[in-house]
Parts: structure tokens; sequence; C-alpha cells
């Protein structure tokens, strides 16, 4: 294998890919970036078997092959070369690659791409079509409620669903429940997919805010997302999610609205004090007023005023402040809703589109 390319696509490939490469240490093999040439393409593989990422990369292809480099030390070595042409060279014994730029020149023992798990192709999968930044702005809504309960491992990831000309991410950990959808053009499509939090979070770094569109392929225990010379795998949860249907409340008996910046800092503020009181704040609403209080035992009390347009009923119910604050960061929109039912009833945080929904468990306070 002989290869040239330039120092900049080729970094950028590799902390594409990298992304993926395993952290720990069973299977060595793991922590290497394998580098394939063939067909005149460039491509970059890394997995940890739970989710794997492909990057194409622009370059010249000299000889055609592969080769299986460390992850580390690879990636290392060209973020220091200059911005120049790299010569990337496989020997005839393919135990060791030379890497020249300029006058620097590195011998790097290679691994046999042949013990390397190749990601597994998506053959008759369900396909649909959704925007990038739709996609990031779905997942980068619901990450926060996704549960960290090992003993539970259907909620350890985002449920994504298609249904009714709709994509819909929905995670849950049972003290809150996120939910965001957008509308797509693939009208007859319909599939459900747990997917990992970790292949959301790492979709979630390559997704730009863009209106080019990624290609999702969906089977009964993988799902693919292709975009931007870019290709992510991840294997999928098994088990059923929670009915998120029965979760979100369809009544009320009260509605508030208000702007979301102003909650927010007064949140956050009286968050200050919640914090040696359980994390545990005070909402009471009146008719042009939302007082938010909290307490601090050795230190004292916080009081926050905001203004506010109440339909219904008066209200008093305590949250955790964390969970409110994490429902609150990821609304785009200026205002918000607030609806309640009672001062042990799920409260609830919306858009009036209602295409972002949170709901949180009450806590009970003194």
């Amino acid at each position: 294998m002989k290869l040239e390319l330039g120092q900049k696509g080729f970094y950028q490939g590799i902390n594409i890919v990298r992304k993926a490469v395993a952290s720990n240490r069973t299977l060595p093999i793991l922590s290497s970036i394998l580098i394939k040439a063939e067909s005149g393409r460039i491509k970059l593989i890394a997995t940890d078997l739970e989710v794997g990422i492909e990057s194409f990369v622009e370059g010249k292809v000299l000889e055609e092959g592969s080769v299986l480099l460390p992850a580390n030390y690879l990636a290392n070595i060209i973020k220091e070369l200059p911005r120049e042409k790299i010569k990337l060279e496989l020997d005839s014994s393919k135990t060791k690659v030379s890497i020249k730029c300029r006058g620097s020149h590195f011998s790097i023992n290679a691994g046999s791409p042949d013990d390397f798990p190749l990601l597994p192709e998506v053959k008759g999968a369900l396909r649909l079509k959704v925007k990038q930044g739709k996609l990031k702005e779905m997942i980068d809504s619901v990450d926060f409620a996704v549960s960290q309960d090992q003993t539970k491992p259907f909620l350890a990831g985002g449920l994504l669903m298609v249904e009714d000309g709709e994509v819909r991410f929905i995670a849950t950990d049972t003290y809150r429940l996120a939910y965001k959808y957008n509308v797509i053009e693939d009208k007859g499509v319909s599939a459900e997919a747990i997917i990992p939090r970790k292949s959301m979070n790492e979709l979630s770094k390559l997704l730009a805010d863009l209106e080019d569109e990624v290609e999702v392929a969906i089977t009964q225990s993988q799902v693919l997302f292709e975009f931007s010379g870019i290709v992510v795998v991840s294997r999928l949860i098994e088990g059923q999610f929670p009915n998120y249907k029965h979760v979100i409340p369809n009544t009320s008996k009260t509605q508030v609205s208000l702007k979301k910046g102003e909650l927010l800092k007064a949140v956050k503020r009286a968050a200050l004090l919640a914090r040696q009181d359980d994390n545990i704040i005070k909402l009471s609403f009146s008719p042009k007023e939302l007082v938010i209080t909290a307490k601090a035992p050795q230190v004292g009390k916080a009081y926050e005023k905001v203004k506010i347009s109440l339909k219904g009923e008066e209200a008093q119910i305590a949250f955790n402040v964390n969970y409110l604050i994490d429902s609150l960061k990821v609304v785009a929109e200026q205002e918000v809703i607030i609806e309640l039912s009672g001062p042990l009833a799920p409260g609830v945080v919306k858009t009036k589109k209602e295409d972002y929904i949170s709901v949180i468990m009450p806590v009970r306070s003194a």
C-alpha cells in the first residue's frame, strides 16, 4: 500500500473515526485504526464493537492495500506534522508503515487488517432521510434524560421512532422524560430502534447544523447513519421501551407561558442554594408571576420572581432543580409553556408548537 495525503484532511479523518476507538485494553486490536485503500479511495475505520465509524479521506492511491495502525500514535504523529503532503507506505513484509513529510520520517509497527472486525453491512434495512441539523437537534434535546441505570439496559439509550411522516427521539430515566420530533418526507415509513447513549453522543459530535441530509438505515439489530463522507454504524439495545404516550399528560389544570431565558437564569440562581437542600426548588404560580424559592439550612434562602401569563388554576410544585435546568437548556425557542395538574402530578415543559416536550416528576417538600 502506498498513499499520498494532505496533512489537514488526514488528521481530520483520523479524529472522526477515533471517536469509536475502544478505550479498554481487553481487545488491543480495537485501539487501532484500519486504513483501507481500494478503487482509488482511502477509507479510515474504527470500532469498539458497539459503534463503528468510517470516514473517507482525500488523497492519491499509488498502490492499493490495507493496514492497521495504533490510533493514538497515528493521531499524535499526524497532528504534529506540517500542513504538507504526507507519504504513507507499507513495507513488503506488511509489518511496518513508513510516514514521511518534509524532513520527518516515522516507521510504525503495523497490525494485520485480517483480524480487524469490519463494520457490518446493513442489508434489507428500512431507509429514510433526515436533515443533519434536525437530527443533531433531536439527539441533543433528549440526551440528558437517558438513564444511567445499568440494570435497565432498555432505558440506557434513546428511542428513535419513525411513524406517520415524523421521526421522533424519546429518552427517560423514569424520573423525567424528553421528547423531540421532526417532520420528514418519507410518509410511509415505520420503525423503532433504541440507540445506545454513546452512539447518540458520538453521532451528535459528527453532525453539523446543516440542511444536508443524513441517510438512516434501520434493521432489527443495527442502525446506520451516512452523511458527508462519514458512516456511523451502531448496535441497537434489545428490550421494550416504555410507552411514552402514557407518560405525557393529556390534560392540565394550570398552563403558564413565560420567557425561557428569564426562567432559566432565575432557576440557576436559586440552584446555588438548592444544592444544600437535596436540589429542591419550590415554584408558586399566581396569575401574573412565578415565585421560585430555595433554601440552604446553613446559609439562607433564595427568592426569585418571574413574570408569567397563567391560564387555569394557581399552583405550587417542587422539582429537582437540575432536572428543570436540563429541560430548559435544550429549548431553542424564546418562550416555554409549563403545564401542571397538581403538586404530586408530573409537570410538563414544552414549546408552543409542541415539537419538544419534557415531563418531570415532582418531589415532596417540607
